[in-house]
């Protein structure tokens, strides 16, 4: 058994900042006379500016000033980053603890911008943390492609089968099956539908059951 690897998505997963983003799309809409709904955003979910963009476009139509938006949406979310933070996700420390000790390598692999990834993750343990961390303007493509969680694997010389990759977004999840890795679905906004299943490893509610899997999981392949 080679060496091996977590690659974790950072909205909803690693932050609580999925319901942030939702609460501030909606009055930004509202703002211009469109109705935000939480079915329309956890499809966007994860697939990074571009594929936001043309989805809020294809349902509202080309005279949606989604340029405007989505400035107000960014100078919302800086001001509540920088004024109140985001809280991290109950469970996180934990199982990074865990997972260092169990000698897995741990990556980010997240579609937001690098600028705001700077902004976000303050805390020096959390940043020293990662062993790579990959954003949205590191690549190409956004997910599903699974460009971004292939990159972070390179970065952190882990081949693909060897890595698990924790999401909390449909999109997320198809580009790790994609990539040839193990994902691990957890559940914020979106509670794990029959498209999730299919190309998830394993679902679970909360990060305590994620470190509790992953520290048998371990086990298991040192017994082998």
């Amino acid at each position: 058994m080679g060496k091996k690897a977590v690659i974790f998505d950072m909205d909803g997963v690693i932050f609580d900042t999925e319901k942030v983003y939702l609460d501030i799309w909606t009055e930004v809409f509202e703002k211009y006379g469109y109705k935000m709904t939480k079915e329309l955003y956890v499809t966007v979910m994860g697939t990074g500016r571009k594929n936001v963009i043309k989805t809020f476009l294809e349902n509202f139509g080309d005279d949606l000033p989604i340029e405007k938006m989505y400035e107000e949406k960014d100078n919302q979310l800086f001001y509540r980053i920088e004024n109140q933070g985001i809280p991290l996700k109950e469970g996180v420390k934990e199982l990074f603890s865990m997972l260092k000790e169990k000698d897995y390598k741990i990556a980010l692999a997240t579609s937001a911008k690098k600028e705001r990834v700077e902004k976000q993750i303050k805390d020096k343990w959390l940043k020293e943390s990662f062993d790579a961390i990959v954003c949205g303007d590191d690549v190409e493509k956004g997910k599903p492609s699974p460009d971004i969680f292939l990159k972070a694997a390179k970065e952190i010389d882990v081949e693909p089968e060897n890595c698990f990759v924790v999401e909390d977004s449909p999109a997320g999840i198809k580009a790790a099956f994609s990539g040839g890795m193990k994902g691990i679905h957890v559940e914020d906004l979106k509670v794990a539908d029959e498209e999730i299943l299919k190309y998830c490893q394993k679902n679970f509610k909360n990060l305590q059951e994620i470190k509790k899997y992953l520290s048998y999981e371990q086990i298991d392949n040192n017994s082998k």
